[in-house]
């Protein structure tokens, strides 16, 4: 076969040149080359070996299976690493918990509770009461009509005959401007005594209405029947003409005053704060407006001036001795309703709802709103810790769920393991809710 005919030249090439290596070793002296001759060359023979015919199927799967033998597999290889991998990380965890102990985290929530509080107190001092004016004129808004009117007057009626004389009521008598009048009754003139004359006076009114009835003493000189003379020593007046104007309406008086009122309250806020000592809050000021206009309503007028004076009194309190007092009187209450052990937490809110000052020193009623919550001190948490060291979680619920002021438990642990004897290891979280 071809296999071995290659095999076969093989052999005889190396036993060819086996037999010329020990041909040289027996005569080193030639081993030098002779000058003319030619170089030895190292030969290298590249053995190819050609495809293998389908008819060698037994030799084939023998080299095959052998290397198929010779190499592992990569599951063999995957379970021995497995193997290896887990008795190694089961050291390491043994070693980390040894080293570094679970910590028992336990989340205390204390008794809360909150304490309201009603009272006085004396405290503060009395702000001198401060006085502003202001005034502004706005137009008016109310609408008037006038009719028109006949104006009036008297006429005297003087009788120069011995024998009474009579006037009939509406007698018309005419002035020198021209403007008529009529008398409003009968006269009866008696009669002269001369020197003197009889005379009597009578009402009477123009006899068209308007302002032009308004006439000037004397404006009237008429003799009527010849022996009576009729005169207006007086003027006629009340004659008016028919029109339309303003008048001032209660609203007028408010539009003005209310933009009048906001200005002096801010005004008097920030004169009365001016008076403020260091830390001291003023409490809602007492005032009191007066309002004043130059017309009244219904008057005739085209605007109208309004006036406005606002007066402001005040009561002062430092904040800090208000904090003071108050404080003292939650902690008293506190105490009267829930016992001792509780504390103040965060802060309380108090609000002033009203001020006298019948005596020297105000009174102030005051409201406050205050949380209180049972105080675990570092000693307690220390004897927690003792308590619980080393019991389960729920032997550790039940006796802190016990203890006086503690509200709820809650502990971070595994069920079915006790927590850590070393009290190091266990970390308490005082959670404080506050309302």
């Amino acid at each position: 076969m071809q296999s071995n005919n290659i095999q076969e030249e093989v052999t005889s090439i190396l036993a060819r040149m086996d037999s010329a290596r020990e041909e040289d070793e027996k005569a080193p002296e030639q081993s030098l080359p002779l000058a003319g001759a030619e170089p030895i060359h190292d030969i290298y023979i590249l053995v190819v070996r050609e495809h293998e015919e389908p008819d060698q199927p037994e030799e084939t799967e023998s080299i095959e299976t052998t290397l198929a033998m010779q190499k592992p597999s990569l599951l063999v290889i995957a379970v021995c690493f497995f193997a290896l991998t887990l008795p190694i990380a089961s050291i390491a965890f043994q070693l980390s918990v040894a080293f570094n102990p679970f910590t028992a985290t336990v989340t205390i929530l204390p008794k809360s509770h909150q304490v309201t509080l009603s009272g006085t107190v004396q405290l503060g001092r009395i702000v001198a009461p401060i006085t502003l004016r202001a005034s502004q004129t706005v137009a008016t808004t109310g609408k008037g009509h006038q009719d028109a009117r006949n104006a009036a007057g008297f006429i005297t009626f003087y009788n120069g005959s011995f024998s009474e004389q009579a006037v009939p009521a509406g007698t018309i008598l005419t002035g020198t401007d021209g403007v008529q009048v009529g008398t409003d009754h009968d006269a009866f003139i008696p009669a002269g005594n001369p020197p003197s004359y009889g005379q009597t006076t009578i009402a009477a009114h123009a006899i068209h209405p308007g302002s032009q009835g308004n006439i000037r003493s004397f404006a009237i000189t008429q003799i009527y029947a010849s022996t009576v003379l009729a005169k207006n020593t007086t003027a006629f007046y009340g004659g008016q003409d028919e029109r339309d104007f303003q008048t001032v309406v209660k609203a007028d008086i408010v539009n003005g005053a209310t933009p009048l009122k906001s200005s002096l309250a801010q005004r008097l806020s920030v004169a009365l704060r001016n008076q403020l000592q260091s830390g001291e809050a003023l409490i809602a000021p007492s005032c009191t407006s007066e309002v004043t206009a130059d017309h009244q309503p219904g008057a005739e007028a085209n605007q109208v001036t309004v006036t406005v004076a606002a007066t402001c009194s005040a009561i002062a309190y430092n904040k800090d001795g208000l904090h003071k007092a108050v404080t003292q009187l939650l902690t008293s209450q506190a105490i009267r309703t829930l016992g001792t052990g509780y504390h103040l937490i965060g802060e309380f809110t108090v609000t002033v709802n009203q001020a006298t000052s019948r005596d020297t020193t105000p009174t102030l009623v005051f409201a406050s709103h205050s949380t209180w919550v049972y105080g675990v001190t570092a000693k307690m948490e220390e004897r927690i810790k003792s308590l619980i060291a080393g019991k389960t979680k729920q032997e550790a619920m039940h006796l802190l769920s016990s203890l006086p002021g503690i509200e709820q438990v809650a502990i971070a642990w595994s069920d079915d393991t006790n927590l850590p004897k070393d009290t190091h290891y266990i970390h308490l979280v005082l959670f404080i809710q506050n309302n």
